[in-house]
């Protein structure tokens, strides 16, 4: 045993200690492990810096640049509105394009993204379907986990690991090399939740309403805008204002109805 190994075991342990109590981002205790094992030359430079020229990593990253993208084009708000749509007239007709939906979008985008982008609207939905949201909360994860089996895209394991064969020469894996397989799962999985998977599923119906549900209730207010304000004369997607905040809409009501 020599000292190189006993000094990476014990970074080893200090990290998983740092990533179970969460005393700092997983992103920053990664980065502080690497500057530690460039420091004390246990790796050189170019092997500490490989990871952010290596393709899956900057493949996942471009995949959150685009799923980010069409959050704030309204593409959402658009599923948002045909979901609810379909709610009025069948509570199982809308579970089933939610799942196919959502794995048809998740074979093209990462699918946790694809989840984190779709959470707001499937509470918005669940709200005006009058169901709990844990009915299409969870089989939104299992469909996204189903469609990120389609494509390389679909997950970052699949485009890590086509990475891993490209790299010890084996070629890397095809768009669609494993896309019949995928949707085999998918299909199966879609039927067992539409017959017997929902039935499963917990009821756990909520009070509260979005503020609750992204933890507004500390702080709410409402903005009134003056008539001299550069965002008067614009959509709320297009007003200067939201752009200069940063701000992501989560619902609009008007005269008290979503």
């Amino acid at each position: 045993v020599t000292p190189a190994i006993v000094f990476v075991l014990a970074l080893t342990v200090c990290a998983v200690v740092l990533f179970v109590t969460e005393k700092f981002s997983p992103d920053i205790v990664a980065i502080l492990v690497m500057i530690v094992l460039l420091v004390f030359r246990v790796l050189t430079p170019a092997e500490g810096l490989a990871g952010f020229a290596n393709t899956a990593t900057v493949t996942v990253g471009a995949m959150f640049v685009l799923s980010a993208g069409m959050f704030r084009s309204g593409a959402v708000n658009f599923v948002s509105k045909a979901l609810g749509r379909l709610a009025r007239h069948s509570s199982p007709l809308m579970l089933f394009a939610l799942m196919v939906g959502v794995g048809v979008l998740s074979s093209f985008l990462n699918n946790t993204a694809a989840v984190a982008i779709l959470i707001p609207v499937v509470i918005v939905v669940a709200r005006r379907a009058k169901t709990s949201p844990s009915k299409l909360l969870m089989p939104l994860s299992f469909a996204s986990m189903f469609g990120g089996m389609c494509t390389v895209l679909g997950t970052s394991t699949n485009i890590l690991a086509s990475s891993i064969a490209e790299e010890a020469g084996l070629g890397a894996f095809g768009m669609f090399e494993f896309t019949k397989l995928g949707v085999i799962f998918f299909g199966v999985g879609v039927a067992y939740m539409m017959t017997i998977g929902r039935r499963l599923v917990p009821d756990h119906r909520g009070q509260g309403d979005l503020t609750t549900t992204f933890g507004l209730g500390d702080y709410l207010t409402d903005l009134v805008l003056q008539s001299e304000s550069k965002s008067v004369g614009h959509s709320l997607a297009s007003a200067p204002l939201v752009k200069e905040l940063n701000i992501d809409v989560l619902q609009i009501l008007r005269d008290e109805e979503p």
